[in-house]
């Protein structure tokens, strides 16, 4: 389970996130939706220590993971933690299993063939057995996000984030990678926190949703209550995709018949 408490960080003189207090449990995928500027990107990168929080921590299974702890148990932590990055950030001068083996050589003690095994399974888990020897250039949008959650798991974390996992994907390549991460995070029992503004990924994979307004947490529900809810904001960010626009007004036709 991964805890934030009393959150609060600043950004050239402006508050951009206010008093988040949230817990994201295992297991589960933790959605965390909001505008563009709302304040999401800040809080993932401050939950995975790209940016310092103001006030506040982050606790991973109750060991606070800020810098001025203890050496050895951020680097403990930070080897817990896998991260799908928006654009995949795959290394365009390497071919695709020594991509996925980047982590193994950063973090592990494995011998080069222990390695390669773990790659080699990282990627048929994707579905992208026999891929290794690609180049990046050879990959599909699809598939270059299937490489860049198979390097994300290669060394079996416990926590799990995704920065817009579905950016510039078709709807149907869409769906596959929310399935994908879903079906992972169930079998290893990982904390999964997704940043998105996919409202197809929040009521197909949302078992948990949290608003993001404004730098503060305005909203709490899942996938399966989101229609329902009346909060203004939460509508309005709703209303921005006609998709959900029609699902909710059909939704609340079908309620009020």
């Amino acid at each position: 389970m991964i805890e934030i408490r009393h959150l609060s960080k600043e950004l050239g003189g402006r508050e951009v996130l206010h008093d988040i207090n949230l817990k994201l449990e295992p297991g589960l995928c933790n959605l965390v939706i909001g505008q563009s500027g709302s304040g999401k990107t800040v809080l993932m990168k401050t939950m995975v220590g790209l940016y310092e929080a103001d006030a506040g921590e982050v606790l991973f299974d109750g060991r606070s993971f800020k810098r001025d702890k203890n050496h050895e148990q951020l680097t403990e932590i930070r080897r817990e933690i896998g991260m799908v990055f928006q654009g995949g950030a795959l290394f365009d001068s390497l071919p695709v299993l020594e991509n996925v083996m980047f982590p193994l050589d950063m973090f592990s003690t494995l011998s080069r063939r222990a390695k390669v095994s773990r790659a080699q399974e990282c990627l048929a888990r994707v579905d992208l057995k026999g891929a290794d020897k690609l180049s990046t250039s050879e990959l599909s949008g699809g598939m270059r996000k299937r490489v860049a959650i198979a390097r994300a798991i290669a060394m079996q974390p416990r926590y799990l984030f995704c920065d817009e996992p579905n950016s510039g994907l078709d709807p149907r390549t869409s769906e596959l990678i929310d399935a994908l991460i879903s079906e992972i995070t169930r079998e290893a029992g990982i904390t999964t926190v997704i940043n998105t503004h996919d409202m197809n990924s929040v009521l197909k994979i949302g078992d948990t949703v949290n608003f993001i307004y404004e730098g503060k947490l305005w909203w709490q529900g899942n996938g399966k209550n989101i229609l329902d809810s009346d909060n203004a904001e939460i509508i309005h960010f709703m209303e921005a995709s006609e998709l959900t626009k029609r699902l909710l007004h059909n939704h609340r036709n079908k309620h009020e018949a």
